[in-house]
């Protein structure tokens, strides 16, 4: 027995963003973000990826190579992103918050395999861009999920986002460098 399942839709959108949206739904790999970008996210983007690339020099200086290295900082702000997930949610259900609790873990399952994943492909650049941009294509698939099942909003996808895109941006430039 199948369920159809009607929508109706006031406005006519875009030929464009009404594949998106079909996209979307079928699955998160196939989801591509909105390009407009506010000017702030950009600013921050700009502050991570110096802050990545400081922190990419210090490591090269302790004496990993160019691959390692790069795929180590990846790692690490991962790593950063998980570790402030779990600490809000464990504030969150101290304080009994619980809608912002199931939030947060729908975050931390979205990015769940990403800094195992990167530890067992030390150097591997390609393997390392992979990795961060499905975590971020199911951060924000999910996300957009939340915000159409619950007006609550919580900017925790929003700053992980942020994060996952600099990472991006700083494993690009590294690719960029390298051809």
């Amino acid at each position: 027995m199948t369920a159809d399942i009607l929508t109706l839709h006031t406005a006519l959108t875009p030929r464009v963003e009404a594949s998106r949206r079909r996209a979307m739904f079928l699955h998160p790999s196939n989801f591509t973000p909105d390009s407009s970008a506010g000017c702030e996210g950009g600013q921050k983007t700009d502050e991570l990826a110096a802050r990545f690339e400081c922190l990419h020099e210090d490591l090269m200086d302790r004496g990993l190579p160019e691959g390692e290295a790069r795929t180590e900082v990846v790692r690490i702000a991962a790593r950063e992103v998980w570790d402030g997930f779990a600490s809000r949610l464990r504030r969150h259900r101290v304080a009994g918050d619980q809608m912002d609790a199931n939030v947060l873990v729908v975050a931390l399952s979205s990015i769940q395999g990403l800094t195992l994943s990167l530890v067992h492909h030390p150097g591997d650049l390609a393997y390392a861009s992979r990795a961060v941009s499905g975590a971020r294509r199911r951060l924000q698939f999910n996300g957009g999920l939340l915000d159409r099942l619950h007006p609550h909003a919580n900017p925790a996808f929003s700053e992980a986002d942020t994060t996952f895109q600099s990472l991006e941006y700083f494993l690009s430039q590294s690719q960029a460098t390298a051809a």
